[in-house]
């Protein structure tokens, strides 16, 4: 068994393991009272967040030796954006972060692996969550390019490094602890997604009134 194999399967043996330590999370959550339990909720967060690093890792896996069972199909964007902002309120309660939305009053359809984008999204916003000051935005407009999804912060914005790279590789920064594996998994599914001779495509910008914007663009 070559090493990456061996890699392969001890992520997903350990994705399983954190997702049992979820599961028992969320069980005492319930029964201590959901929001009495800051400390309960800030635990719950970053055992989904490493598990949400763990299953990027194997979709990775699994999309760079063709593995992957790529499923796109239509959802309502509605129903997918309330539930990416499902998953990210408890920590912005606790964080004292205020989400906002700017989605159309009628949402498009969206034509996607639901799983792929599903993660991409909720992984954006609490990397949002990690930097911003104290407000989040999720948007999504339709353009010629296709349909623009964007998560704005108003933190520091993005290094240098990231944004004078036409695609940040996963690496460690010393600076912030980040490894970039978000990004990486978010081209990844991106490029997944395509419509006659267009790809779907991410980029990152920092914006003039401070903070960073990622955007995902599906076709």
């Amino acid at each position: 068994m070559d090493f990456s194999t061996f890699v392969g399967a001890s992520v997903h043996d350990m994705k399983n393991s954190v997702g049992v330590i979820t599961a028992y999370l969320e069980d005492l959550l319930a029964q201590a009272g959901g929001a009495e339990a800051p400390l309960l909720q800030q635990t719950l967060h970053e055992t989904q967040r490493v598990n949400g690093n763990l299953v990027q890792l194997m979709a990775i896996y699994k999309i760079e030796r063709g593995l992957y069972p790529f499923n796109p199909e239509e959802i309502d964007f509605a129903e997918l954006a309330a539930e990416v902002l499902g998953r990210v309120q408890p920590l912005a309660r606790i964080r004292g972060v205020a989400l906002h939305t700017e989605l159309p009053g009628d949402a498009p359809a969206c034509y996607c692996d639901r799983e792929l984008v599903l993660s991409v999204l909720t992984q954006a916003m609490f990397n949002a969550l990690r930097y911003t000051r104290s407000r989040v935005v999720f948007g999504v407009a339709v353009t010629p390019e296709g349909l623009a999804i964007r998560v704005d912060d108003d933190g520091a914005g993005f290094p240098a490094f990231m944004l004078a790279s036409d695609y940040p590789q996963p690496g460690i920064d010393t600076a912030t602890g980040s490894t970039g594996l978000g990004l990486y998994f978010a081209r990844h599914v991106a490029a997944l997604h395509r419509h006659k001779a267009r790809a779907g495509q991410t980029r990152i910008e920092n914006l003039a009134e401070g903070g960073g914007r990622f955007v995902l663009v599906l076709p």
